[in-house]
């Protein structure tokens, strides 16, 4: 009983002890007041050395261990935050002086009021300090008052009960607003995106102008445009070699499916020339008179196409054998370029009565042109047989070699009349609907460039069909919109075109609907505002990237169409 008495008593001794030290260690740190604002209002280009803290005033040789550091600033405060908050430390291992607990912060000195501090420049590590700068960089620099009265800190500042908890500080808040916004904006974007499957980008910002499509018409520039004959002759390109690797052989199709009809065969070792990758495991190739698409595998391509070329020697390779007529061919003239000679020599012939130029080796074949008396030909194939295949003008087929004056007899009658003042044949069926046009790829003309240009840029877009549809996207493969499909393709061919549908609809010449030819641009509007673009490919179709439940897609014109432009002209 006696021991736990002496015990009790020591246990008072011992606490009396301790807060008579406290007491001490309290009426010292006030008497180093003074000292403390000397040092926090150092010069702005001369920061004082370590400080104790501002928010209070522990024993001078009692440190708390895990106080987070500050420095003086390092400019005089001019504003002071909205918002202040600080982060309290974890509680050192001598309690702090029971005037000034860790929630508080002394008032700011009349030298230095609120209304003018600001967040210092930097921060610094120190051990003696609890830092009560946000993490956003803002921060009030107190200054003890010589009657050591402390102010109560904000209700955003952190206790001492809530030790090691994250403040959320003016800075943090403004961010998190930020983010809230952008997060609200795509949220936006997504709606907008979804509500316009069924149509195109642009409708998205559709707005009504107050006006119909006929009062947009009526205020454009449109004209009629003159008529353009499309390109039907060829276009040497450079040889790129395939090789078939394949030990069985390999068939050309007509189509870029094993489904569709083969209209060629080639042999192992057999050469064709690639003209164009279809991009879909596919190329269309080139093979003596065959013409059509092969699977990619099927053939050595690249440096070891060219090293197998090399070694056996070009024309050592074998070429494909025809299975399918040229004029039921389809994939024929997929495109207008060949490896081969295009420009043939001129044999001068001259009517010597009126002639019919045939589709066929046939008197009761078709008409395809009429030649003159003294109208002037060339022939471009069978020479010396019974029907020569003639070209005149745009006119090609077959004509009986006994109608015409040919040899030297008519190699005077252009000199003495002029090439150029002797008459060409009428054309009577247009040469794409003409099936001896392609009887061969010669001509004594050379290629109109726009034309084929026209042609080649429908057969690029072609590529693309099934692509995704990506609003705000150029991309041909990765997704595009109806205005970004149409700029990336002309790009690809060097017309540069506006970004937007509204914008390229008034780029160009702008034409009627109705004279739209085959690479021309057609757009689409309502309530008098231009919507969406698409690409005229000829036979009353358009390609364009529809929408994100279509994608890239050949359809009729459709409605709501107001007017084409053309920008390819010759």
């Amino acid at each position: 009983m006696k021991k736990k008495q002496l015990a009790a008593i020591g246990l008072c001794v011992m606490m009396l002890s301790n807060g008579f030290g406290a007491a001490v260690q309290a009426e010292e740190g006030k008497k180093e007041q003074p000292k403390t604002e000397s040092q926090t209002t150092a010069p702005t280009e001369a920061p004082a050395p370590e400080t104790p803290a501002p928010t209070e005033a522990p024993a001078p040789e009692t440190q708390p261990p895990t106080q987070p550091p500050t420095q003086p600033p390092t400019e005089p405060p001019t504003q002071p935050p909205t918002e202040p908050a600080t982060t309290a430390p974890t509680e050192p291992a001598t309690p702090p002086s029971e005037t000034q607990p860790p929630s508080e912060t002394a008032p700011p000195s009349e030298t230095t009021p609120p209304s003018e501090t600001t967040p210092p420049s930097e921060t610094t590590p120190s051990e003696t300090v609890p830092s009560t700068e946000t993490e956003g960089g803002s921060e009030t620099v107190p200054s003890e008052t010589p009657g050591g009265e402390s102010e109560t800190v904000p209700s955003e500042t952190v206790t001492e009960g809530e030790s090691g908890s994250e403040t959320v500080t003016e800075s943090e808040s403004g961010l998190t607003e930020a983010e809230t916004e952008t997060e609200t904006e795509t949220e936006t974007e997504t709606e907008t995106e979804e509500l316009i499957e069924e149509e195109t980008e642009e409708e998205e910002s559709e707005t009504d102008r107050g006006i119909s499509n006929e009062e947009l018409i009526a205020r454009q520039n449109i004209v009629t445009p003159p008529d353009i004959a499309l390109e039907f002759r060829f276009v040497q390109v450079e040889k790129v070699y395939g090789v078939v690797k394949n030990p069985e052989g390999a068939s050309v199709y007509e189509e870029t499916s094993r489904d569709s009809r083969q209209v060629g065969v080639m042999d192992y070792y057999g050469l064709c020339y690639i003209l164009e990758d279809e991009g879909n495991g596919w190329v269309y190739v080139e093979s003596a008179n065959v013409r059509g698409y092969i699977p990619q595998e099927e053939l050595a391509t690249g440096d070891t196409a060219e090293r197998l070329v090399k070694v056996k020697g070009e024309a050592n390779l074998p070429t494909a054998r025809l299975t399918l007529a040229r004029t039921e061919n389809s994939a024929y003239t997929h495109t207008h370029t060949t490896v081969y000679e295009v420009m043939a020599a001129k044999v001068y012939a001259v009517a010597k009565e009126d002639l019919s130029i045939r589709e066929s080796r046939q008197d009761s074949a078709r008409a395809v042109g009429s030649l003159p008396e003294g109208g002037l030909c060339y022939i471009l194939a069978d020479e010396g047989k019974e029907w020569v295949y003639v070209e005149s003008g745009n006119a090609r087929g077959y004509v009986r070699a006994s109608g015409l004056l040919t040899g030297a007899g008519a190699s005077g009658a252009v000199e003495s009349a002029g090439e150029n003042n002797m008459t060409l044949a009428e054309v009577l069926v247009e040469p794409e609907d003409n099936a001896a046009c392609y009887y061969t790829l010669t001509s004594v003309r050379q290629a109109d460039q726009t034309a084929m240009v026209r042609s080649e840029i429908v057969n690029f877009a072609f590529q693309f069909l099934g692509n995704p549809y990506v609003w705000g996207g150029t991309s041909l493969t990765n997704g595009c919109d109806c205005s970004g499909f149409t700029q990336s393709i002309y790009a690809n061919f060097g017309y540069y075109i506006p970004r937007v549908a509204e914008a390229q609809a008034g780029y160009g010449m702008q034409i009627p609907v109705s004279s739209a030819e085959p690479g021309d641009l057609i757009f689409y509007a309502k309530n008098g505002y231009v919507y969406h673009v698409s690409m005229y490919i000829g036979d009353g179709q358009v390609i364009h990237a529809q929408s994100t439940k279509t994608g890239i897609v050949i359809t009729g014109i459709g409605s709501d169409a107001v007017w084409a432009t053309r920008v390819i002209q010759g």
